[in-house]
């Protein structure tokens, strides 16, 4: 059995993020195991387009990680967009981060980063995490959060969906390395 640690509620401090968080949030354990993925399937015929997303299961579980960007990172702070992140208060440790990037003209958040780091997870802080970010995005006008996920992260759809965000669309080469992404939205 995995003894998990556990946190006190009432000494947890959810901020902005500052240009000194950088480095503990890329640094912050960001695997994730998954048994599934979301396997998408797209046929045209004549004037009809069917788009298929199907759960499928991998002949042995996937060990993966969500990079966390220095780069995206440094932009939320310098172009005001969303960089949030969560401390334990007397040890001053980063346990987790958030960030999104703005599209002002459409008044969209697009989520790029939630991570707990390890040891931390299962104890709702993620849930916490977009709680505060759906506060910042109503704070700031916004209408609509997309969350952008690989389809190997199979543990990252299961979360936005238990958060009430829902499949909106995908992109067959999104990511820098060419994986696809699927989106979801949640409406402010």
């Amino acid at each position: 059995m995995i003894m998990r640690a556990t946190l006190d509620p009432s000494q947890l401090v959810i901020r902005d993020g500052i240009e000194t968080d950088i480095a503990w949030c890329t640094a912050l354990g960001s695997d994730y195991r998954a048994e599934y993925v979301w396997q998408m399937t797209v046929q045209e015929a004549a004037d009809e387009l069917f788009i298929s997303c199907r759960k499928q299961r991998l002949p042995r579980p996937l060990d993966a990680r969500h990079e966390v960007s220095q780069r995206r990172l440094e932009m939320a702070i310098r172009r005001r967009h969303c960089f949030i992140v969560l401390q334990e208060s007397p040890t001053n440790r980063i346990l987790g981060c958030i960030s999104m990037r703005v599209d002002e003209t459409c008044q969209i958040a697009y989520l790029q980063d939630i991570v707990i780091d390890k040891p931390w997870r299962r104890q709702s802080l993620g849930s916490r995490l977009v709680t505060v970010a759906q506060l910042w995005a109503r704070e700031h006008s916004l209408r609509q959060i997309i969350f952008e996920i690989t389809t190997t992260n199979y543990p990252g759809i299961v979360f936005a969906k238990s958060q009430g965000f829902v499949f909106c669309g995908f992109n067959d080469r999104h990511f820098p390395n060419q994986e696809i992404a699927v989106f979801f939205s949640l409406s402010i």
